[in-house]
């Protein structure tokens, strides 16, 4: 708890999101409401803020917005990557989210693709779709997953290549998919390293 508290708040309905802040998934009933009058002179709500009860910072909420937006997506420690590009451009991606820059989020993600896909040694210079099937053809894939590979096939190559704007759910798909592709080649091993070097 910080030293930050707010005065004059009122009781709400209560909602349950993800704070922008502390990324807690909480349910607050304590904050502020934005009204204005209807004609038969009673206040409509037509907004809220709601207090973080972990953190006490504002989250503004109407029936479409949440404003900041939280970060979709695992949070890695920076300790499982080979190095801190690989973590910078996966909180790059999340950040991207945040901020509600879905087509910026698919793009990052196709980028951090490429990167992960040198990682696994990969040639640099190659296309997105060549890395993609490296990836696969390489086994760092999950066999249960190779459904995706397609998905991430075509939602990169629109990305680059058409007039496209990508939503929400383009970029929490691609988001899982990192997930996914980072806990096989990254977290998996580093837990494996951290198990053998205590025996």
């Amino acid at each position: 708890m910080n030293g930050i508290y707010w005065k004059n708040t009122s009781e709400l309905d209560s909602k349950s999101f993800i704070c922008g802040y502390c990324g807690e998934k909480i349910s607050s009933n304590v904050g502020y409401y934005l009204t204005d009058w209807s004609s038969s002179g009673k206040p409509n709500k037509r907004g809220y803020i709601y207090i973080c009860h972990n953190c006490n910072y504002p989250t503004y909420i109407d029936w479409n917005n949440q404003v900041p937006m939280y970060k979709y997506g695992k949070s890695f420690s920076e300790k499982i990557f080979p190095d801190e590009k690989t973590f910078h451009l996966y909180d790059e991606v999340r950040n991207c989210y945040k901020a509600s820059a879905f087509s910026s989020c698919v793009l990052s993600a196709r980028k951090l693709l490429m990167h992960i896909a040198v990682d696994c040694g990969a040639e640099e210079g190659k296309k997105f779709i060549e890395y993609v099937d490296f990836l696969d053809k390489n086994n760092y894939i999950p066999k249960n997953c190779k459904s995706w590979v397609d998905i991430i096939r075509n939602k990169g190559n629109e990305a680059t290549h058409e007039i496209v704007i990508f939503n929400e759910t383009d970029a929490k798909q691609i988001i899982n998919f990192l997930e996914i592709i980072i806990n096989v080649i990254y977290a998996m091993q580093y837990q494996a390293n951290l198990y053998l070097s205590e025996e």
